[in-house]
């Protein structure tokens, strides 16, 4: 009997069992792909959908699946764009960011003073919080996850943008002798957490019997001009003392 007539019994074919491992592996390694059979959704427009929805639920019961509900198209499509939750929290915030900030220059080209600047930004800043009130808990949210570096480099993007920005209107200020030489880090400070306030303490008062309308243009234009006030005079230069006169000097007595 020749070789190759000897029965091959109990044993398989070689090439066989190797085909079925590689089917299994590239279906445990294959990436999430984009779903097949649904209508073209871009990217952008998930982030808008998402913005949409934060402007009344907090960022931090957000979730992919939330997410995909609101916009009406199948998970794996957010899946598919963002990966996981925080990289969506960081297109959207990035998103809403440039926002703010081409609203804030388009205006603030025509400023001739600091003192101008401070009051463009404070005006934007709290018509941009009435329209979209969890940005700033979306941006702590954001900081929370100090694992992502697409985070971590959003965050310090931002803050270093902003605080560039307060550095230069105070600078100029201190040089045209409008303002004075405070800290911009506490300046920011102070007047995002007076236009945040807007609309949360809008909910206090309304317990209260107060009259507050926070949707009405008017009382917004009110607290606008209520928060230039108090912050600008607050940062104002003082104008220098006038020396005594001599009458002055010799009225006083040790």
């Amino acid at each position: 009997m020749d070789k190759q007539d000897v029965p091959t019994r109990g044993k398989k074919k070689a090439g066989a069992p190797r085909k079925k491992a590689e089917r299994t592996a590239g279906k445990v390694t294959r990436a999430i792909g984009r779903p097949t059979g649904k209508r073209r959704i871009g990217k952008e427009l998930l982030i808008e959908q998402t913005a949409e929805l934060l402007r009344t639920l907090p960022p931090e019961k957000l979730s992919l699946s939330v997410a995909a509900r609101h916009a009406r198209v199948h998970l794996t499509l957010f899946k598919y764009y963002f990966q996981d939750r925080t990289r969506l929290l960081v297109d959207v915030a990035r998103m809403l960011s440039k926002e703010f900030g081409d609203s804030v220059a388009a205006v603030e080209s025509d400023a001739t003073s600091a003192p101008d600047r401070l009051a463009i930004r404070i005006d934007a800043m709290v018509d941009f919080l009435m329209a979209n009130p969890f940005y700033h808990r979306l941006m702590v949210e954001i900081i929370g996850d100090e694992t992502d570096p697409l985070a971590a480099e959003l965050i310090n993007v931002w803050m270093s943008k902003t605080l560039e920005i307060y550095r230069s209107i105070i600078a100029a200020g201190v040089a045209e002798g409008t303002l004075r030489p405070v800290d911009p880090y506490f300046t920011f400070l102070a007047i995002m957490g007076l236009c945040e306030k807007y609309l949360q303490a809008s909910k206090l008062f309304d317990r209260d019997g107060v009259e507050w309308d926070e949707s009405s243009a008017d009382t917004a234009a009110r607290y606008k001009g209520f928060v230039r006030s108090l912050i600008l005079e607050g940062l104002g230069a003082v104008p220098a003392a006038a020396p005594p006169n001599r009458k002055q000097l010799s009225g006083n007595k040790l």
